[in-house]
């Protein structure tokens, strides 16, 4: 009888004591993941909203039938995001607070599960500084900055992981299910993703047999690998209509350019630590001095993790720069369902080179040693995270949603609004404000479009040409307001995503043909403010008692910060 409850007592136990690992590991869990969102929301609104952004406004701004057509002209990649997207704009609006909220979220989320994937891996000696290096990773806090879906890819991509590993601990047919949806969901969200699930494959065929099995290709290595074929192919099937779809779209990205030399920093620096030279000598720096570490012996501690993280980091790198070489696929920061990968490959390297430091001054604990190296990467972090939060942050320097706030703080109701069509560094109209931040525009008069975005299923509106606005300012305007390019004296060039060039012509608009125009029209032009790319131009019909139109003021050069 005592016996009997010992054990039951100690079985009792036992569950307790499991049942407590799982509630301290999802709580850290939760705490990592709100300390992430605390570091990725911080000023997220500053930075203006650019065209990337506009477009995710202008698919959202629509009813769900509306979105559904546009889906099949454009942006099929990325129905799942503007749909759910859309819910929360709903809830909280379409401006930058709450969209990129919804983006720090995902940051949040990521953080978390790269917290428990870590776990998994390496316990909690590799789950902290893992988690740690996820919040502070530069391609990380600027996903939380960006009105896109690249948070969320890299939350979704982290969960395909962990699922992958659970069901590698214990398969079942249950969990190999459960990956089986966590690939339907990240692919959904980001094709990029289905070359992680390739990596996958890899990781499975590389972990090494059981109980001393011999060989390449024992039975038990090739039996976890065909489940995981199934559980790969059977959502790539599901997708296969998105897919198609969004090979008839290749058109929209036809931008894109093989980007030569630039190739090499763009993987070395801008593809995992945006622009962040200082983030990306000291990770390379870590990685390098690890791997000759794990060289002279180390590597066996370390080999379970690296097998899941390394072919993450490197397998989808090499693929889309291999196909870009004969059809340009390649954006760096396309790549972030890489993310995972070189998370865990980071936070190995700073165990790996902590060890390392240990056994050279052994009077110093590992801990602390391992605190200094996380803070060091956290003080280079620092300079790309305070720039991914200024006001002039996103790709050329796009400045429309100060623009746009100068109309909507200055305008009357009833004033007139209209947007330069085709300006030298955009391939669309600037009207692309007026449908990305709709909220500035209210109680203005717009000349309209020559079409409609939402029955068309197009992403922008056709802009009216230059050659209606005077008759359309004469019968309808007292007072116009003008977002234009802004006065530049000579061309200048900006290189974006390694392989894409903006081009600025130089540009005044006094003596353009829309200051000609509107004079055609009676407004004389009574200032101008200069912002960055652009310009905001105000027109009033002068008095008639006036006589010849009054010359413009000098221009004001607007001030980013307060």
């Amino acid at each position: 009888m005592i016996a009997l409850r010992v054990r039951a007592h100690s079985g009792t136990s036992a569950g307790d004591r499991s049942g407590r690992f799982r509630i301290g590991a999802a709580f850290s869990a939760a705490a990592f993941g709100l300390l992430a969102f605390a570091v990725s929301v911080w000023h997220a609104d500053r930075p203006s909203f650019w065209f990337d952004e506009l477009a995710t406004v202008s698919a959202i701004d629509r009813s769900p039938g509306e979105l559904w057509r546009m889906l099949g002209h454009v942006d099929a990649v990325h129905g799942l995001y503007y749909y759910v997207v859309r819910v929360w704009a709903g809830w909280f609006g379409l401006g930058e607070p709450s969209l990129r909220t919804f983006s720090s979220v995902g940051v949040g989320v990521a953080v978390a599960l790269t917290y428990l994937l870590a776990r998994r891996l390496g316990g909690t000696g590799l789950a902290v500084p893992a988690a740690l290096v996820a919040t502070m990773l530069p391609r990380v806090t600027w996903a939380g900055v960006e009105a896109r879906s690249y948070a969320w890819v890299i939350a979704a991509t982290t969960g395909m992981l962990l699922a992958a590993r659970c069901v590698a601990e214990r398969p079942s047919r249950r969990r190999w299910v459960g990956y089986g949806l966590a690939v339907l969901l990240a692919v959904a969200l980001f094709l990029y993703t289905a070359l992680v699930a390739v990596a996958v494959l890899v990781t499975l065929a590389w972990d090494p047999p059981r109980s001393g099995e011999p060989g390449v290709v024992s039975p038990r290595r090739w039996a976890g690998v065909r489940p995981a074929l199934v559980a790969t192919v059977v959502p790539l099937v599901v997708l296969s209509p998105l897919i198609g779809f969004a090979g008839s779209e290749r058109g929209q990205v036809d931008w894109l350019q093989w980007p030569g030399w630039m190739l090499v920093p763009n993987v070395v620096v801008d593809q995992w630590f945006d622009h962040s030279w200082a983030f990306a000598v000291a990770a390379w720096t870590l990685v390098v001095a690890a791997a000759v570490l794990l060289w002279r012996g180390q590597w066996q501690r370390w080999a379970p993790v690296l097998r899941w993280s390394l072919p993450t980091a490197v397998l989808p790198v090499l693929l889309i720069v291999g196909v870009s070489t004969v059809s340009p696929m390649y954006v760096g920061r396309y790549l972030v369902c890489t993310v995972p990968g070189v998370v865990l490959v980071l936070a190995v390297s700073v165990l790996v080179v902590s060890d390392g430091i240990a056994r050279l001054a052994p009077r110093v604990p590992v801990r602390v040693l391992t605190a200094s190296v996380l803070l060091t990467l956290a003080v280079c972090a620092v300079p790309g995270w305070l720039w991914q939060r200024s006001p002039l942050s996103k790709p050329g320097g796009s400045d429309f949603s100060y623009a746009a706030r100068y109309i909507r703080d200055h305008a009357r109701p009833g004033d007139c609004v209209l947007f330069e069509v085709q300006p030298s560094w955009s391939t669309t109209s600037l009207r692309v404000a007026y449908e990305g931040l709709p909220g500035d525009f209210v109680g203005l008069r717009d000349i309209g479009d020559d079409g409609n975005r939402r029955t068309e299923g197009l992403l922008w509106d056709q802009a009216k040409g230059v050659n209606q606005w005077a008759s359309w300012a004469a019968d309808h305007c007292t007072s116009a307001w003008v977002l234009a390019d802004a006065d530049r004296a000579e061309d200048s060039w900006h290189r974006e995503n390694g392989n894409l060039w903006w081009t600025f012509r130089a540009f005044q608009f006094m003596g353009s043909d829309m200051q000609l125009s509107l004079d055609d029209g009676g407004l004389a032009v009574v200032h101008r403010e200069q912002f960055h790319i652009l310009q905001v131009v105000h027109l009033e019909q002068p008095p008639p008692a006036v006589g010849p139109d009054p010359q413009a003021l000098p221009h004001t050069r607007h001030t980013y910060w307060p």
